[in-house]
């Protein structure tokens, strides 16, 4: 029989022939199931991409607009999320509309803020990535029917030119969500943004949409595929207009995002009644 006692379980067997009671921490206990049911939420997150991208593949010769295939997309990051015992929640959806072309910039902490964010960003939008994640098996192949872009690294030309397609795309009315620090986080603290996703967003003539997403790093953080269960806030802030700045004063423009996403990340509420699903 097991009866709690502060942080710790306390299990007491075989009481009637004088075995002493142990006691097993709460934290420690905690630590075992995540790591006992990470393989199955690693192979869940596997099966939920092949059933979701065939899904997309299947539709998308039907999908003039793309809104389908991002349906697929949405629907396989919440899956994802479920998995994994992430309740993520989201706030600011008044601050974007529908018919309007944005840059979302988002910090990035861990493998699962790409799922927060196709999950529950209210509109469409694409993402970019390096050409060769094309290529993988159903999650590429949605990624290059979806219309995603890919960026091609292989010399600094091919770099341009693929990043030109990105400028055009955005213009043509293609919402795009990147992260600025370009890789994740190794300690949870926001890295120094990268000038690559500005240029874009300055060169197209779009706002910049700050978002935060807060609690990823605690629930999977780099150094780990072993995911946590936990709350995540996915923050929208206000669009920031980029008609005022050119690459001379690009630099204000990377500290007012940056500065943006850095007051919302230090919020703290814990109220879900201020929070709102997107709903499908």
């Amino acid at each position: 029989m097991a009866a709690p006692d502060g942080d710790a379980l306390i299990i007491k067997t075989g009481a009637a022939h004088g075995v002493r009671p142990y006691k097993i921490d709460v934290k420690t206990l905690k630590t075992i199931l995540v790591y006992c049911w990470a393989p199955f939420a690693n192979l869940l997150w596997y099966a939920h991409t092949v059933v979701m991208a065939t899904l997309s593949l299947l539709l998308w010769p039907f999908d003039q607009t793309g809104a389908m295939q991002h349906w697929c997309a949405r629907w396989w990051c919440r899956l994802v999320a479920w998995s994994i015992f992430a309740r993520i929640r989201v706030r600011g959806t008044e601050n974007v509309r529908a018919d309007k072309t944005y840059v979302y910039m988002a910090n990035h902490s861990s493998l699962i803020d790409t799922p927060a964010l196709f999950a529950y960003l209210p509109f469409q939008f694409r993402i970019m990535a390096k050409k060769e994640l094309f290529y993988i098996p159903f999650m590429g192949w949605h990624l290059w029917t979806a219309g995603n872009f890919p960026i091609d690294r292989s010399d600094p030309r091919k770099t341009a030119k693929s990043l030109r397609n990105v400028i055009e795309g955005v213009r043509a009315g293609k919402s795009l969500a990147v992260f600025p620090e370009g890789t994740r986080t190794p300690n949870g603290n926001l890295q120094e943004f990268k000038h690559g996703a500005f240029k874009i967003a300055v060169r197209a003539g779009v706002p910049i949409v700050p978002v935060s997403i807060r609690g990823t790093f605690e629930l999977l953080p780099k150094t780990t595929l072993a995911p946590r269960p936990g709350k995540v806030d996915v923050i929208i802030g206000v669009p920031i207009e980029t008609s005022e700045y050119s690459e001379r004063n690009l630099s204000e423009l990377i500290a007012r995002t940056r500065a943006a996403i850095e007051a919302n990340l230090g919020m703290h509420n814990n109220d879900p009644s201020e929070s709102r699903r997107v709903k499908v």
